[in-house]
């Protein structure tokens, strides 16, 4: 079947949707490490600081099902000492994540955090939408109309009849470029497609799909 799609006259065409949309949540990671040459010292530290950040996340109006936090991750701690990596005593580690529904509350949060010192770190943090599935299927399908409208529009414009629907696929084939058009063209492997945009004015959700439409080349 395979060997017959690459001879059977065809078209290759990569359809596209996007859409920009307001995020409604808004989500952070923490890390919290020490070290002591005692254990038990490190933990203490860390539980603190964690205990810290758990009851911010509450004061703030995080989501409860999105807060999570990690156990302890114990490990030597080593530093260099005349140009040489000594073991000095243990490192405690734990990380914490949490949405919020509001990004008021997470700046708020982010103002009430020490991180003056090296203990408690801010990761990272991130933007999404709670329908983000909802957006993601309509996308897709959005996509799958925008190839068949490509395929048409090209079939008619060489004079054969658009035939069925051979593969979709939401990856290209393999050595298959498309161009801004959608049109298939044949070249070295494609770019991978840009990130997603995470700013906070706008979230950029998109999705592509690649499809291989048969022709019937007998006239209309």
């Amino acid at each position: 079947m395979l060997a017959f799609a690459q001879t059977a006259p065809h078209i290759d065409v990569a359809g596209h949707a996007e859409r920009h949309v307001q995020p409604d949540r808004f989500s952070i990671n923490i890390r919290v490490e020490a070290s002591d040459p005692k254990p038990a010292k490190a933990r203490l530290r860390v539980e603190e600081q964690m205990a810290k950040v758990m009851a911010g996340f509450r004061a703030n109006h995080a989501l409860p099902e999105s807060i999570d936090a990690s156990t302890f991750s114990i490990g030597p701690h080593s530093i260099y000492v005349d140009d040489r990596m000594t073991n000095d005593g243990s490192e405690v580690t734990r990380t914490a994540s949490a949405t919020f529904a509001r990004l008021e509350d997470l700046r708020h949060f982010i103002d009430g955090l020490d991180t003056a010192g090296e203990e408690l770190q801010i990761v990272g943090t991130s933007v999404s939408r709670s329908d983000a599935n909802t957006i993601d299927s309509e996308l897709r399908e959005e996509a799958m109309r925008d190839t068949q409208r490509k395929a048409e529009r090209i079939a008619k414009a060489y004079g054969v009849k658009l035939g069925g629907l051979y593969t979709v696929s939401d990856q290209p084939a393999r050595n298959n470029r498309y161009d801004d058009e959608g049109i298939m063209g044949f070249a070295a492997a494609p770019n991978k497609a840009p990130p997603i945009d995470l700013t906070v004015g706008s979230l950029k959700k998109e999705s592509s799909i690649y499809a291989t439409f048969l022709l019937d080349t007998a006239k209309p």
